[in-house]
């Protein structure tokens, strides 16, 4: 289970891209999930192939990194308060209002794969996607992304 360190933030408002990716990437180094490598791991491979992602008129993001720099798998969540602007994963030239955000810290390739799966059905599911802009609290996002499939 990824999702058993309870990494959330809740309508955050970070000013940037940066901003939001230090906030993730503290939780996940305080959680012990990551190496002091992973945020120059995660910032170097954004600005290279973005995550941004746009499924039913919401903005998705789902930055990652290698393995070499996480310690244990895991995924910290974040929704924003106001959205923050992501390059999109297929066209680096077309930006996009990012709203929630699924970073990934896996340990091994084959479960980031597996995860990207996961997370992509889920980002179209309507229903449970309005339910993750509205949530506030970590046990009902826990309970939404398990009911979801989402692991």
């Amino acid at each position: 289970m990824f999702f058993n360190k309870e990494l959330c933030l809740f309508h955050i408002k970070p000013t940037n891209q940066n901003q939001l990716f230090e906030e993730m990437f503290q939780k996940l180094l305080n959680a012990e999930c990551v190496k002091d490598s992973y945020i120059d791991g995660i910032t170097k491979r954004e600005s290279e192939y973005p995550t941004g992602l746009e499924v039913n008129g919401i903005g998705f993001a789902i930055p990652h990194t290698d393995s070499e720099h996480v310690i244990q798998s895991q995924v910290c969540f974040a929704s924003l308060e106001e959205p923050i602007i992501f390059s999109d994963m297929t066209d680096k030239d077309r930006f996009i209002q990012v709203q929630l955000v699924f970073m990934l810290a896996m340990s091994s390739p084959h479960e980031q794969v597996d995860i990207l799966q996961n997370l992509v059905e889920l980002f179209q599911n309507q229903e449970k996607i309005n339910q993750l802009l509205k949530c506030k609290k970590t046990d009902e996002f826990v309970h939404l992304i398990n009911s979801a499939g989402v692991y």
